[in-house]
């Protein structure tokens, strides 16, 4: 006698599928929603999605079967399976706003106004006649 695998049932999140894939439906990368290893081929990809869509029918679980065929739309075709796979390896670099240097240094004493005005200013001086020129009419 052989012994053959048991028939599919609707198991619950996280319980292996017919084919013994074990979807993990909490990750965001689409093989392990789909519970299949990176090497898969495109029958693979199909077969575990119909597989898991009949384990989690959209009536049921729709919130499981969106995350499903979110998962398939990016493996279905060879584009968008080779456009996953450079973003899942290589993931875009942060965004980083770009370092200025200050316009102001707020970080003053007073009493430097005062320092810079005796030595460049008319601070303490009465005479502003050099301060005018005359003007021509």
């Amino acid at each position: 006698m052989t012994d053959h695998p048991p028939p599919p049932s609707s198991a619950p999140h996280g319980a292996p599928s017919v084919a013994g894939r074990k979807p993990n439906l909490a990750s965001s990368d689409p093989y392990d929603v789909l519970g299949l290893p990176r090497r898969a081929s495109p029958r693979e990809i199909k077969r575990a999605y119909f597989d898991l869509v009949r384990q989690y029918p959209p009536e049921t679980a729709p919130d499981a079967f969106k995350l499903i065929r979110t998962a398939y739309e990016k493996l279905q075709s060879d584009k968008a399976r080779a456009e996953t796979d450079l973003f899942l390896f290589q993931p875009p670099l942060p965004w980083e706003p770009r370092k200025r240097p200050p316009k102001l240094d707020l970080a003053f004493d007073p009493e430097d106004i005062w320092h810079l005005l005796r030595a460049h200013g008319d601070l303490g001086t009465t005479d502003f006649k050099s301060d005018f020129r005359p003007v021509k009419l």
